[in-house]
């Protein structure tokens, strides 16, 4: 295997593994042994269980956020950008389960360095919700007001999305359909 090819494996058998036994029941032999390699060759690509786990929530949090950049993106209304937003975070839960529940776990977890890199990512992705906000609000809300309703709506998502991981697409379906009746009948009636 090449050295992207090695680097992507093992991240993804590291995503299971830390997904059911956390950062501290982990070991870099435990990653190592279900890869099946060497831990030398674990440590080729990772010089640390800390560094190996902090690529993961980047390499996570980053596919996330470009999730939510793209539905934010899209040239569609802003009722549609909304389900989309939505849509795009549950099926990253869905499809990445085991990593939205560390993303999630880092986001009190005693470790620093953790904890910071997975809140860069949520302040980038309020951020983005917020610019949206600004900008299609017509003046209607100022930075501070679109601030306090983006981190609003990314705390509903998450919220809901914690609830019932991995549910059935039927349930995400009607949980997006109440977000989504939730969050654009407040924000087109917000006035202030």
């Amino acid at each position: 295997m090449r050295g992207p090819e090695r680097k992507a494996q093992l991240l993804d058998v590291a995503r299971k593994v830390f997904g059911a036994k956390g950062f501290h029941g982990v070991s870099m032999e435990d990653v190592a042994r279900e890869a099946g390699v060497t831990k030398p060759i674990l440590y080729d690509h990772f010089s640390s269980k800390e560094a190996l786990y902090l690529a993961l929530l980047d390499a996570d949090s980053l596919e996330l956020e470009d999730r939510i950049r793209t539905a934010l993106d899209a040239p569609t209304g802003n009722r549609e950008r909304i389900r989309a937003s939505f849509e795009a975070y549950f099926e990253f839960v869905d499809e990445h389960a085991e990593g939205f529940s560390l993303l999630m776990q880092e986001t009190v977890g005693a470790n620093e360095s953790f904890r910071r890199g997975v809140g860069a990512v949520r302040e980038r992705i309020q951020q983005e919700v917020s610019d949206l906000i600004v900008r299609e609000s017509q003046s209607r809300l100022d930075r501070e007001d679109a601030d306090t309703v983006a981190l609003g709506l990314v705390g509903m998502a998450e919220t809901a999305a914690r609830h019932d991981p991995g549910g059935s697409p039927e349930r995400r379906r009607r949980r997006v359909d109440t977000l989504v009746r939730l969050a654009w009948r407040g924000i087109t009636n917000l006035t202030l």
